[in-house]
């Protein structure tokens, strides 16, 4: 009886021994998980590498799921550069050590798509035509700034030329006067951005010009009319040009339709070429000549600031307006000007009366839309507000 006893006794404390060590190597083991450090980008381009980062306090196994694959990677630091995929994408960490402790980590990442700008402009255009430009398609100043790409600079140029713009809410607008022209010739309009991440865009346009007519018109002027062309004159004209261009104001004055100055008939269209002497230089014609009885009111063509009113030698009773943004309004040989520099005025106000003096052979009004400098033909300014 004392040996079957004396083999439970033994039995229990080996079955004892064995769960002693058990407990402690439990006790011992590691349960710790590991600790992580994340650095993940808020937002970045799309198709960049995602640049997610992460160092853990012993070697693990890392799994990243994101836009619905898996991208395993045995690390200790380790940096996942997948390409980022568009809009918000939830990219999920796992970190797995030897003893199979698990910490997860998840990051919102906004990948922003490409601009796709629109450049919208007339292929074919009159010589001596307003051009308007009109870009589309951008992020609106109050657009998402999570989700649209910033535009860090945006240019155009025709023919080399910068042509300012002017952002209106998802768009930007700029205007020329075309070339004038008795060639078929083609011009081109190229758009340049650049987002924040420098993603640079490049759009291009040609626009095809119609030429203006070749005949030349012989213009038959006495001496009496031809004396007021003076050297002193040209001077004097040319520096007041120049200054009202130099100070002219950036943003915009008007907001309606442009409309005649006066109901006359046309007698001297815009772009006609010309000679004022016999065998002279020809010349374009830049405004409109409309003949009117003397004494005819002159009406603002559009709201604007007067910055010439008085008399000169060649453009006889002179006033020109500023409606901003580059565009001028100028009106010749009047009798009387009825408008003072300085003076605010609006569509359809009176600014003067129809006379003939200067280099003018009868009653009539001489009238020019430039557009910084460059006269534009203005019939193609009445019934709009931007061409």
């Amino acid at each position: 009886m004392r040996r079957p006893r004396r083999y439970a006794i033994v039995a229990l404390l080996v079955l004892t021994a064995a769960l002693v060590t058990l407990t402690v190597s439990a006790a011992l083991r590691d349960s710790t998980p590991p600790q992580l450090y994340v650095e993940a980008p808020a937002r970045l381009a799309v198709g960049a590498p995602l640049g997610l980062f992460v160092s853990a306090d012993e070697p693990v196994t890392y799994t990243l799921e994101y836009g619905g694959e898996r991208h395993e990677l045995i690390e200790q630091d380790a940096t996942f550069t997948v390409p980022a995929l568009a809009g918000a994408q939830l990219a999920s960490l796992s970190a797995v050590d030897g003893a199979g402790n698990e910490t997860l980590h998840e990051s919102l990442i906004v990948g922003v798509p490409t601009l796709e700008p629109v450049l919208q402009v007339a292929e074919i255009v009159t010589s001596g035509d307003p051009i308007g430009l009109h870009v589309l398609a951008l992020p609106a100043a109050d657009a998402d700034p999570v989700t649209n790409a910033k535009v860090t600079d945006i240019s155009l140029q025709v023919n080399g030329a910068a042509i300012p713009l002017r952002q209106e809410g998802a768009a930007y607008r700029g205007m020329l006067a075309s070339p004038m022209t008795v060639d078929d010739s083609t011009i081109e309009a190229h758009l340049t951005v650049v987002d924040e991440f420098a993603r640079r865009y490049d759009v291009t346009t040609p626009i095809v010009l119609e030429p203006l007519p070749v005949a030349v018109e012989q213009l038959r002027l006495s001496a009496a009319t031809l004396s007021v062309i003076t050297p002193e004159g040209r001077t004097l004209e040319a520096e007041t040009s120049a200054r009202i261009l130099a100070g002219a104001n950036p943003d915009p004055l008007w907001t309606a339709p442009f409309i005649m100055p006066i109901e006359g008939v046309s007698t001297s269209g815009f772009g006609d070429a010309r000679r004022y002497e016999q065998g002279g230089p020809a010349s374009f014609h830049y405004g409109l000549d409309l003949a009117a009885p003397q004494g005819t009111p002159i009406h603002a063509t559009n709201d604007g600031v007067v910055v010439v009113a008085g008399a000169y030698p060649i453009k006889g009773g002179w006033v020109a307006i500023d409606h901003g943004d580059g565009l001028i309004s100028h009106y010749f040989h009047m009798w009387q000007v009825d408008a003072v520099v300085g003076q605010q005025v609006h569509r359809g106000d009176v600014i003067g009366f129809v006379g003939t003096t200067g280099l003018s052979t009868g009653p009539h009004l001489h009238w020019e839309m430039r557009v910084r400098g460059a006269a534009s033909n203005p019939f193609a300014w009445v019934g709009k507000t931007y061409p």
